[in-house]
């Protein structure tokens, strides 16, 4: 069984990830801290207060870093909504005004020395609130037994700039901090995620389904993912969209899905135009880089896994399930020559 902690900017995708997590069988949600990334980490605490009480989940919450560790904050309301679920909870006045607020890396140092190298945390935002806890005590956040970060892109174009992908770019400091000092990252980076999205039609389809058996989160979904296609129609002209962050938490249950190769990342913090670029030379094969990259995964399996927990479906139809999975775009010069 492993214990699991959540580091979330919760959005559109994490919201879904959060869901499968708190289904999967191999593993026990043991903490969720939010922090700014998506949106505000104000925004992000409510999100995952909500998903904590329609999952029914007795897991402890501590919101953490309202800001990057030293740049100004960049979010992406215009993909995930104003509230980070595409207006869902401000359209039903959904909140919590109780809430205290802070505590979110004191709070990952307290699970890292409690579970040691039991503990897993998946982190899908920026890394802020774990470099934070590296600085508080570093031998603890070395002790466990992996970080798994949906982030980076290594050999293609990114989803913020031409070379960043968005979780990276939102804070490069604090994941550099992180490698810096030792801990070894496992990266899922934008390179596989992207070579996975939900076509409307099967998203569709899949709420439908989900009405029959979790109610409560169909609405949710509903507004939220239709908020996130439409993004995606509109930026990509793709109708669909991705699922970057319940991949992360699949390589972080079922490493067995995925392939990984150890790589030695660096992140660029200087660079005019690159600031947020995870730089790894992919021509060297090492063991004891400090970091392991996912470069392949079953996606079929990882797409029936996640339709069957999180909206209680089959996608039987072969062809659609194939639809599912699409070629990323990378340059080929040789294009340019016909």
């Amino acid at each position: 069984m492993r214990r699991v902690v959540i580091d979330t900017d919760a959005g559109v995708d994490d919201s879904i990830a959060i869901a499968y997590a708190s289904r999967l069988p191999d593993a026990t949600i043991e903490l969720m801290t939010t922090v700014s990334g998506n949106v505000p980490v104000s925004e992000v605490t409510q999100n995952v207060l909500y998903l904590k009480k329609i999952l029914r989940l007795d897991v402890p919450v501590f919101s953490g870093a309202d800001v990057p560790k030293s740049r100004k904050l960049i979010t992406a309301t215009e993909v995930h909504g104003k509230d980070g679920v595409g207006g869902y909870r401000i359209s039903e006045g959904i909140a919590f005004p109780a809430w205290k607020t802070g505590g979110a890396a004191t709070a990952i140092v307290r699970a890292a020395k409690k579970y040691g190298k039991r503990l897993t945390i998946i982190s899908l935002g920026p890394m802020t609130n774990i470099a934070r806890a590296v600085s508080i005590d570093q031998g603890a956040i070395k002790g466990i037994g992996s970080i798994v970060q949906m982030g980076g892109v290594f050999s293609g174009y990114g989803n913020t700039t031409a070379f960043t992908e968005f979780n990276i770019f939102v804070d490069p400091e604090a994941a550099s901090y992180v490698l810096e000092n030792g801990v070894k990252v496992t990266f899922v980076p934008l390179d596989l995620t992207e070579t996975f999205f939900l076509p409307r039609n099967i998203v569709t389809s899949l709420l439908m389904k989900t009405g029959e058996t979790s109610p409560e989160l169909v609405p949710l979904f509903r507004k939220a993912l239709n908020y996130y296609i439409d993004y995606h129609r509109h930026a990509d002209k793709l109708d669909g969209c991705y699922m970057h962050d319940p991949i992360a938490v699949a390589a972080a249950i079922h490493p067995e899905w995925f392939r990984f190769i150890g790589s030695s990342v660096s992140i660029e913090t200087l660079g005019r135009f690159t600031a947020g670029m995870t730089v790894a030379d992919l021509r060297k094969k090492t063991v004891r880089g400090n970091s392991r990259i996912a470069v392949a995964f079953d996606a079929l399996t990882f797409l029936d896994d996640l339709a069957s927990r999180v909206f209680g479906a089959r996608i039987g139809n072969s062809a659609g399930r194939r639809s599912c999975l699409r070629q990323r775009f990378t340059a080929n010069f040789r294009d340019f020559l016909r």
